[in-house]
């Protein structure tokens, strides 16, 4: 049992009725639901919920802080009541979310990351990533133990200088010769594309989609983008 956030996608609807449009959304997924003769046949179930997007809220629209169509739960799963900066929301009509400064954000990083370590990884001997080292013990443990693997990885040139530039090292991540390199048009895409994405989808046509991967990422993205203006978007946390 797990508590994770799923976004459903309505109609275009009063702000009064959005829990109630909610609850219709997600009743085919209830755990507790009869699903009668030739009912769906799921297998994603919650058996409680809340409209509650701590953590992945989403950014309002400059200016549109104050707009009573934009949905911001009162208290949390437990009860717990939340104060919800006016630049947040838990949803509304997707033309008041804004989708795409975060998004920018995302990838403006992650561009900076890709040419930083191409830059600072050139001057050094080519550098492999962890998983080469990792393969090689699998294939081989006796003779090419844990211990050596991490010894050859940690002593690489460029990764031994990394240690000593902790700013650069805070933009990169780790294990850079494992993500920046390749496409660097592909890799800002990926990084921008999991801005958005909850744990799931709930499409306005009533598919539960689990996001568990990059394709489902990007088509969570997209999916959001091309939403009608007026239909709503919200982040829901639920236990299943």
């Amino acid at each position: 049992m797990a508590k994770e956030r799923v976004t459903v996608c309505l109609p275009p609807c009063d702000p009064g009725d959005v829990v109630q449009a909610i609850g219709a959304a997600m009743a085919p997924f209830d755990y507790n639901r009869d699903p009668g003769v030739g009912g769906p046949d799921v297998e994603t179930w919650w058996d409680y919920w809340q409209i509650d997007g701590r953590g992945c809220e989403f950014l309002v629209v400059p200016g549109r802080e104050d707009d009573p169509r934009l949905i911001r739960g009162a208290e949390t799963l437990s009860g717990e009541p939340r104060d919800v900066s006016p630049s947040l929301c838990d949803g509304g009509p997707r033309v008041l979310l804004d989708l795409d400064t975060p998004r920018a954000r995302a990838a403006a990083r992650a561009r900076r990351a890709f040419e930083a370590w191409q830059d600072f990884s050139a001057a050094y001997p080519p550098t492999m990533p962890s998983s080469h080292f990792w393969a090689r013990h699998f294939a081989d443990p006796e003779n090419y133990p844990q211990a050596q693997a991490l010894e050859d990885y940690r002593t690489q040139p460029a990764v031994v200088a990394l240690r000593s530039n902790p700013e650069l090292r805070d933009l990169i991540g780790g294990d850079p010769a494992a993500r920046l390199t390749g496409d660097l048009e592909e890799y800002v895409r990926e990084q921008a594309d999991q801005v958005l994405p909850s744990n799931a989808l709930l499409t306005l046509d009533g598919r539960w989609l689990d996001v568990a991967n990059a394709e489902r990422r990007h088509y969570f993205t997209e999916y959001l983008d091309a939403l009608p203006g007026d239909a709503y978007a919200v982040r829901v946390l639920y236990h299943g």
